[in-house]
């Protein structure tokens, strides 16, 4: 029973992370959709759409990806640490390092910026 559960931690654990991601793009999806309609009528209407300019920052998702990281090598050298044969743990460090590159282009791309500013 105690392994059953030492299991169970971790597979809830991605099944919640794999909910929330789900979940923001169905909303992400949605709000796309509702522009869209929005510019549409609008130009069927005649009137003159100005697209906003967008520029995506890279901040946000490297700190939730080296986060979310963190916390999941944390969990995995915690809950399982006998049962790891190899240090099942290091999986945690896949998405630290997907958020340390999102933060290095974004720290590269700002940098860009302010020469290209100044």
């Amino acid at each position: 029973m105690t392994s059953a559960m030492e299991a169970f931690i971790p597979i809830t654990m991605f099944l919640v992370l794999g909910c929330i991601v789900i979940g923001a793009m169905i909303l992400k999806y949605h709000k796309r959709k509702l522009e869209s309609q929005e510019i549409l009528a609008a130009i069927e209407k005649g009137v003159d759409v100005k697209f906003p300019e967008t520029k995506t920052s890279r901040l946000l998702p490297g700190l939730i990806w080296l986060l979310t990281g963190l916390v999941m090598t944390f969990a995995l050298m915690m809950v399982i640490p006998e049962h790891a044969p190899n240090g099942i743990w290091i999986w945690g460090l896949t998405p630290v390092a997907v958020g340390a590159s999102f933060l290095i282009v974004h720290r590269i791309e700002s940098q860009e910026n302010d020469s290209d500013a100044g």
